[in-house]
């Protein structure tokens, strides 16, 4: 269900994927590591434009058994591991693609410490997140929510990805904003909505279940604030290309 609404890429989508390849020079010759490849759809995809190697990396099972079954060919791998600590030996890739998967984690730096090892020197990260732009005029219901997703101490702002990301070995070459992605996903999260609901009232969804028993009573309108706030700009997306720097 989640995939007929949402695509293999939510919350990014193909075509920042292959915008992101372009921007960080992946050729023929690089060699691709893609972290967080979900069913390898966009693996696929990136494989086909650039003619490039690419690993594709997820720690669910059901996900690589996917891109195995439908995508895996002679220059495109799959291999079930954790994002932080993937079987790829030390500077394995030229370039690693990783979306959103930061966004979700508690500790988005164990990644990007992997990233690093796996990157040969000068070695170009590529990655897209979700931003906040402005925690202090979200509803307050979306700002939980967000807590919970996030956790607290997180800085989702352009500026903070930028920090997190440099911090952690690398220099930035270009942040930017991409804000269309962000209202593509909202008439997506609009449509998909209707549907949510029918396995709400039909007991074939549990919030609980997926860690957000907190919403149950008010689910609905948390949404229509985390909607709001997409059309405002307030919740957003970036993107972020940049070079693994050496002592």
């Amino acid at each position: 269900m989640f995939r007929r609404y949402f695509g293999d890429a939510f919350p990014s989508n193909s075509n920042l994927a292959i915008d992101l390849c372009k921007r960080g020079g992946v050729s023929s010759t690089s060699q691709l590591v893609h972290l967080g490849c979900g069913p390898g759809t966009v693996s696929s995809i990136l494989s086909s434009k650039f003619g490039c190697t690419i690993s594709g990396i997820d720690p669910s099972p059901n996900l690589i058994g996917i891109g195995i079954t439908e995508w895996k060919r002679e220059a495109l791998e799959f291999e079930c591991a954790s994002l932080d600590k993937s079987p790829l030996i030390d500077a394995w890739g030229t370039h690693l693609l990783t979306e959103s998967r930061l966004s979700v984690v508690r500790n988005p730096s164990q990644i990007l410490k992997e990233a690093h090892r796996l990157l040969s020197d000068d070695g170009i990260l590529m990655n897209s997140e979700l931003v906040v732009t402005n925690p202090s005029l979200l509803d307050e219901n979306v700002n939980r929510f967000l807590d919970v997703i996030f956790g607290q101490d997180s800085d989702c702002s352009m500026d903070g990805w930028v920090s997190l990301i440099e911090k952690n070995g690398f220099d930035i070459i270009e942040a930017r904003e991409e804000r269309q992605i962000m209202l593509s996903n909202r008439k997506k999260l609009g449509r998909a909505m209707m549907g949510f609901r029918l396995l709400q009232r039909t007991g074939r969804l549990s919030l609980s279940e997926l860690g957000l028993g907190a919403f149950e009573d008010d689910f609905n309108e948390v949404v229509n604030s985390a909607l709001m706030a997409m059309d405002e700009g307030l919740i957003t997306y970036g993107s972020f290309i940049s070079k693994r720097s050496t002592p």
